[in-house]
């Protein structure tokens, strides 16, 4: 190999090395920081279409919350900071410091739809988590009726934080949806580039935090 080839190759190993390096690396416990992100709710939001209703279960956790886009990130948060004391109530009515938080709603697709709201459960590794507590956000939604195109959504605490960052599954009267594994290769290359946008913008040290802080 010729002396010009051998400083070619060099020049391009020297100016793709950095590159490389200035990838973050983000660890699985850490939010990224809001503002940098492009995703849609449909992201990060899981749907059971069953013969009456349909069934939307949307983690409230920072570390995909923080990866929308800035319009639906602000609606994100509001929607967790306008029911915070509410939450928190109940958290620590039943002695969890750090819940898992997911905003669930029920959609009715016939008329007198049923539902049973304490029948919704997730999987993760193995282990069946029923919620510890609900906190109704649709007046009416314990009354667990709906009309053709109604609405009712509640939050749902659980003991330990939704592992949103690795597949879980959502059960509800022995059906079960996967959903959220198919969504994970998109949700981790946007933590990877939202950290790099951050970064860019010297955002990342400050604003990143555990996933528990909100």
């Amino acid at each position: 190999m010729s002396l010009r080839a051998v400083c070619a190759l060099l020049a391009f190993a020297l100016g793709t090395a950095p590159l490389a390096a200035q990838t973050p690396v983000i660890s699985p416990d850490v939010a990224t920081p809001p503002g940098f992100g492009t995703l849609r709710q449909d992201d990060i939001q899981m749907t059971l279409r069953l013969e009456t209703i349909e069934i939307r279960f949307m983690p409230l956790d920072p570390r995909s919350g923080n990866l929308l886009a800035p319009d639906a990130y602000n609606s994100f948060r509001k929607l967790v900071l306008d029911n915070r004391a509410r939450i928190d109530s109940l958290a620590r009515a039943r002695g969890i410091s750090q819940p898992g938080i997911a905003f669930v709603s029920f959609f009715g697709l016939a008329p007198g739809a049923f539902y049973d709201a304490e029948m919704l459960a997730i999987t993760v590794r193995n282990r069946l988590l029923r919620p510890l507590g609900i906190v109704s956000y649709t007046p009416g939604f314990m009354e667990q009726r709906l009309d053709p195109r109604e609405m009712k959504s509640a939050f749902y605490l659980f003991e330990e934080a939704i592992p949103v960052l690795e597949p879980f599954t959502l059960v509800y009267q022995g059906q079960y949806m996967a959903e959220w594994l198919s969504k994970l290769s998109r949700i981790n290359g946007e933590r990877q580039r939202v950290a790099l946008r951050a970064s860019k913008a010297g955002a990342l040290d400050t604003a990143a935090k555990p996933a528990g802080v909100r």
